[in-house]
Parts: structure tokens; sequence; C-alpha cells
């Protein structure tokens, strides 16, 4: 029977702040008969929708011990009694385990843990999964289908079957810079609030079905401040309850943020800086590895042969994981992503590290292979004992992903057959780091091999030849993160299917103010498109054409950005139809030009404060035409701070409310630019005066408007707000009353992220 689509949306239906019930989606088949198909996001690998509809008035949830969170929600969700049995004149809800379901035939060990199977039919419901996990993504889609009416619960009869693309999917990125830096939801309103807020977004991701989060970094500091470990474990206890882990990052080796300057590295490393001594501790400094040309990283940690620094490292990430209890430990060595950079950091190691692996070959098991195996090996070995009175086990619950030398680029043609190197080293670890559970390997996006393969599926092959059970793990920065760009609508998972054959993918787009994107994250990772859309680049010069567009963000079609697509239906089933029409309105303001509305005061306003103050510009940059962009960063502001207003009128939510306000605060700081940049083109006593005037208004602004009591050290976005004006004023007086050149910065990293160099 022919059926026709129409985009008519029914009110969605809240149970809390961050779940609301489905969409649906009316159906107009033949002879004028409607259905309605529910819209679950991450869309299902198979649904297939029933006429009836089950009603529950008195209900209960079958499950046991086994079923945990999963049971409990939809219990709470349904005002229903856990209970082993059914019980007489309840409709029954039953959770159970087969871990041989006829349903997941032919899937891989990545989609097993999570896969499930969801039947509604008009006397109960009943859902099987192969694994606890697996029950706990069954109960966030049957939570998106509840919809209760005049005190009745009610779901639509269906039948799904589903599992994920990816074992993890990171759709959220809490952080304010990539891996590093700020965090997003520290607002300055304390510790309670933070946590409050957090458990609020973990809630969130459970219902999408988000599994990993990129929370923390960088390092592995328990004492960071009074209480640090202490929030820090009850976060990941919530978290784990929910099937999600957390991601703590920090240096292996390298420990490049204690010697770098700029704003990204200002309060250093969060973790204890070692340096290659010997005898370790109270022997002299000596030189190992490090970065060509920057002879200050030598020093830094690296060296792999000094088995007494290695038991020190060991001790502070023992200490961390048995206090934080984390999910992922994100480690990170020296700083070089490509084959040649790595290869030539290989080269500068010491004597004895030479004596033990005497190659040059990055791939041989007699060069940094074996060296990067011997320390992965001890990591692992050291913290799978950990277990904690909270339940923890590490060899479990711990998932650690070792990440540079060598995370590998994708436009490396140095040498020729580089590809094929960084397969045979890649095998080669992991060979020689032996058997291992939850283990992988982190490299950067990649698109296709020489050959015409994707490079991620051939890593895996090759990780999989080695037999040792250790993944991929893919960390993709293409915009949306604070580092390529600051979009706060930026589309690069959809570069995601290209990734197929990662255990892990982390989006570092999808932060503060963008709960939409950290949906449509979701859907692309669950489920490669986004609301059935797709994008299929033919070949890697596509590929890095579309990968360059959306790091700019300069991607946005139509079939998921219009009205009546996805992220419309995003907005609205987050803010219900009035607040959510508002909220699409804000999102898509400043449309594709890279020139969005100003929301966060770190990176889009702070880097080109830094430029202001060293009088530096990128080369063939002119400075009226950073004024000029400012003009349009102005005007986006302004739209997008007026529909966010409105919503904040129509909903009750912290985070539209929160976003208005931030907009409030980058309008002025726009403004605030556009002047100070007019200064630099033309000195003018009268903007001087105007400039005087608007930091001075701004920071009255803030300082009456917001509260600056921080949770962690940097205090989140506000934390660099009042810093952020102080440097203004100085840049300016600097100018006016010397004529000495500006400081230059010690190091900074251009270009990838990861290739660090001295300034000119």
């Amino acid at each position: 029977m022919k059926l026709t689509l129409l985009l008519l949306l029914l009110a969605s239906v809240a149970f809390d702040h961050s779940s609301f019930a489905a969409e649906q989606r009316v159906l107009v088949a033949e002879g004028g008969k409607t259905e309605l198909t529910p819209e679950i996001l991450p869309t299902p690998k198979r649904l297939e929708r029933g006429k009836d509809e089950l009603e529950i008035r008195d209900g209960c949830v079958v499950a046991g011990s086994e079923a945990g969170y999963a049971a409990q929600t939809i219990a709470d969700r349904l005002g229903a009694p856990v209970v082993r049995q059914p019980r007489a004149g309840r409709v029954a809800i039953t959770l159970r385990l087969e871990p041989q379901a006829p349903f997941s035939t032919g899937l891989s060990r990545d989609q097993r843990p999570e896969a499930y199977q969801l039947t509604i039919r008009p006397d109960g419901v009943e859902i099987v999964a192969l694994h606890a996990e697996g029950l706990l993504r069954a109960a966030a889609s049957l939570l998106q289908l509840v919809r209760t009416e005049s005190g009745v619960n009610r779901l639509p009869c269906l039948s799904i079957s589903d599992w994920p693309d990816f074992r993890y999917r990171c759709a959220s990125d809490w952080l304010v810079n990539v891996e590093a830096n700020r965090w997003a939801y520290d607002w300055g309103d304390g510790p309670q609030q933070y946590l409050a807020r957090i458990k609020r977004k973990l809630d969130f991701c459970f219902l999408y079905k988000i599994n990993q989060v990129w929370f923390d970094g960088f390092g592995w500091n328990v004492d960071r401040f009074p209480g640090y470990a202490a929030l820090m474990c009850e976060c990941n206890r919530y978290a784990r309850q929910r099937g999600i882990k957390l991601t703590f990052a920090g240096y292996g080796g390298g420990y490049g943020t204690s010697y770098q300057e700029g704003d990204v590295y200002r309060h250093g490393y969060f973790g204890q800086t070692f340096f290659n001594r010997l005898p370790y501790p109270g022997g002299p400094q000596y030189s190992c590895r490090g970065m060509d040309r920057v002879e200050i990283s030598r020093a830094y940690g690296t060296c792999l042969s000094n088995e007494a620094l290695a038991r020190a490292k060991l001790v502070e990430l023992k200490r961390f994981v048995s206090e934080v209890e984390p999910g992922f430990l994100y480690i990170h060595d020296i700083d070089s992503g490509s084959y040649a950079a790595t290869r030539d950091a290989w080269r500068l190691r010491c004597d004895e590290c030479r004596r033990r692996w005497p190659s040059d070959d990055v791939e041989s098991p007699q060069g940094q292979a074996g060296a990067m195996a011997s320390w992965c090996a001890k990591v692992r070995e050291a913290l799978d004992p950990i277990t904690t009175t909270g339940g923890y086990r590490a060899d479990r619950d711990l998932t650690l992903i070792f990440t540079s030398p060598l995370y590998a680029t994708y436009y490396e043609t140095n040498p020729p057959d580089v590809w094929q190197r960084e397969l045979d080293y890649f095998r080669t670890v992991s060979r020689l780091t032996g058997p291992s559970r939850n283990v992988q390997f982190g490299v950067r996006e990649l698109f296709y091999a020489p050959g015409g393969g994707r490079k991620v599926a051939e890593l895996r092959a090759a990780l999989d030849e080695a037999g040792n059970g250790h993944g991929p793990h893919v960390i993709s920065f293409m915009g949306g993160d604070n580092y390529y760009s600051d979009d706060l609508l930026n589309f690069s998972g959809i570069m995601t299917p290209l990734f197929q054959g990662a255990e892990s993918v982390c989006l570092s787009n999808g932060g503060l103010h963008e709960e939409p994107v950290q949906v449509l994250n979701a859907e692309l990772l669950w489920s490669g498109a986004a609301g059935g859309y797709r994008e299929q680049p033919p070949d890697e010069p596509t590929a890095r054409k579309l990968r360059d567009q959306l790091a700019n963000g300069r991607h946005r079609p139509a079939a998921v950005f219009g009205p009546g697509q996805l992220l419309d239906r995003i907005c609205r089933r987050l803010w219900g139809d009035a607040a959510g029409a508002a909220m699409y309105r804000a999102c898509m303001a400043g449309g594709e030009s890279g020139d969005g509305p100003v929301s966060r005061v770190w990176f889009s306003v702070t880097r080109d404060v830094q430029r202001l103050q060293t009088g530096t510009l990128p080369k063939g940059t002119q400075w009226q035409e950073l004024r000029d962009r400012w003009v349009r960063r102005l005007a986006s502001t302004q739209e997008t701070l007026g529909h966010a207003e409105r919503a904040a009128r129509l909903t009750s939510d912290e985070d539209v409310a929160w976003f208005a306000r931030c907009l409030d605060v980058g309008r002025r700081f726009s403004e605030v630019m556009l002047l100070a940049i007019e200064l630099r083109i033309q000195s003018d006593e009268g903007a001087r005066s105007r400039l005087a005037k608007a930091l001075d208004e701004i920071e009255s602004h803030v300082r009456t408007r917001f509260r600056f009591d921080k949770t962690d050290v940097l205090g989140g976005d506000p934390g660099c707000w009042l810093e952020t004006i102080g440097h203004l004023r100085e840049s300016e007086k600097r100018k006016r009353t010397s004529n000495e050149p500006p400081p230059t910065p010690g190091l900074r990293r251009e270009g990838s992220r990861g290739v660090e160099k001295a300034n000119p």
C-alpha cells in the first residue's frame, strides 16, 4: 500500500527534564486511514509497526537483579513495582537476558553487548538482550515511546531489533577545547549545582544511547582541588549505572602542557610532571626521545628504558584509578602524529633505549613498536588488579586508550608506503602488548587507504590479525571543537561511516550550548545516518574536501537542517514545540558562513585577544579582514540572542536560559572586539574612550549578573571572562604607552593538533 509521509509532528510528553516521548509522524494511507509511526533516536536498525496500542493502567516490571537500572528507570516512569514474577491483573514489562537470542545472529563483538529486541503487544512488553547493557539501551527506546494521557500510559505496538555501529560512541565533549581545558558545565554556581547538572546530562546521554563522554583532562592529579576525587568518583558511578563511561585524559610521556605557553596551557599540566632522571628520582636530568627541533621536550618523562621512572608514573595512575574509578583513560604520549615526526622523535632516544631497542624503524619489534608495547603492557598489568568498595573492577570497567607517538593523520605522504608502515606498527604493538581486555590504540580521523579501502577498517583487520582483542579508537577533530572552529552547529559526525571498524569514536563537537548536536551525533554514531540522510564520499579527495567544509562550518544540508527536518525535530523534542522552534532558529542563525554567534568567550574571543596582544595575524590576513569578520559575528550573535531569549521565555529549561545569558555576554564581547580592532587599525582618542567605557560596562555586567563560584580551578568559560577583559585593557595600554615589540609566546601548536613548533 502506497504511503505518503506528512511532516506533522505531535507534541512530545516529558517525564522529566531530559526525557521525552518519541515524536510521532503521521502516515496517511490510501483510503484516509492514519497510523502513528514513532521516531526513536537513535534510529533503530529494524522497526516493524503493529496496528494496536498497549494501555498500562497497572503494570509491573518483571526482572532479575541483572536488569539493574534498566528495570528501575522503567518502573519509575510507569509507576510500577519491580517484581521477579508477573502479577495477576497487571500488565507485565518483562526484561530478560538470552545470550544466544536468534536476532543476534551475525552480529560482531562490538555490536553484541548493546543489542536488544523490544516487543510491545496489546497484552504486554518483552525486552530481550544478550548482555545487561542491551537492557539499558532497550529501556531508553521504551522510555521514548511512552505517552501519558489522562493518567494512562500508552505504548504503540511494535517490534524493534537494534544494535549500534560502534561499541563506544562519544557524542558529547564536555570540555571547552577538544580533549583538554575547561569544564563546559562549570557555570560558576558551585560544586553542588555542577554535580546536579552533570547527573541531568548523564540522564540525557542515557536516553539517547550515548555511552562515552569526554569528561576531563589533561592530568591525573586526584588533589587538583579539595574534593576532586570524590566528585569525579560520584560522577563515574552515576554514569556506570547507566552504561556510560567517562573519559579522563593525561600524559604517559611528553607532558607538553607543562612547558608550552598559551591559554590552553595556562595552568600547566593537571598532574605530576615527570623528568628523565638517572638514577631516578634524584639523579641528573638527561635527554631521550622527543620533538625534533624542540630540545626541551626530550627531558619530559620520555624515556622508555628507565624502569624506576615507569614505576613512579604507574603509582600516580594507580592512585587515580583507585580514587576516581574512570571508564576510560586516554593516555597520551609525545605529541607526534605523523609517521615522519614519530620516526624523527624516536631517533633522538638515549643510549640505553638504543641498546634495548636498536632499530630506528618505528614499526620494528626492536624499534619503537617494541618499546611502546612494553609500556602498554606495564600499564594494563598495573591497573587490572584494582578494585574498590563501590564495586569497580579495573579489569572489567576500565578501557585504556594509548595515543601517540604516531596517531596517524589523513594527509600523510612521506614515506610513499607510509600507511603500510603504520599498519605494521600498530599490529606489532598489539601483538607484543599481549592478550588484554579493554585496550585501544588511538588514531585521528582517517579516510581512504591508497588501495581504495578504508583506513580504519584496515587498521581493525590488522589488530584482529594480532589476535589480542584490541581495537582502534578514533578521535575526530573536524570543527565545532574550539580547535579548528567554534561552530555551534557542526555536522562533522556525518563522516562516521568512514570510521567503521573503530571500537570507539569520539566526536569533538557536541559540547556547551550544543545539546541538539549531541543528539545528532548520537544518531550518526549509532546508525550512520541522520534521519536517513547519509554522506558517501567515494574517494579520498572527496572525503578531504568534505572534511574541510565541515571543519569550517560550511556544510548544512537542507535534508537534515531544513524546516521540519531532523534538527528541527530534535529541538522540539528537547524543548517542546514553541521553545523548540525558537531554539531551532537560534541554532540556524549565521548560516554556513563560518562566522556564527559567540556564546563562549574561550577561543571565540580569546584567540583574537591574543592576536591583539602580540600584534600578529595569520599569514595573509589583514586587520580590516578581522574587523569585517567581527561585524558578521556580532550580527549573528544578535540574531541568535533574539531567538534564544524568546525560547527562554517559553521554557524553564536551564540550558536555554544559560545559552541566552551567554549570548548576551558574547554580544558585549563582540562589540568590544570591534572597537579594539578598529583602534588597532587607526588610533583615535574617541574610539579609545568608547573602548574603555565598553570594557567598564561589560565588567560591571558580568560581576553583577553572574556568580564565579568555580568548581574546577579554571572555572569553566566564565572563569576566563574577567581575565579576558583584563587582557584587553593591558593590550590597549601597552600599545598606547610603549613602542617596544609585544612579547612572543614560547611554543604553540599550529596546523594539525599535535605538531609542536617554536614561534618564529
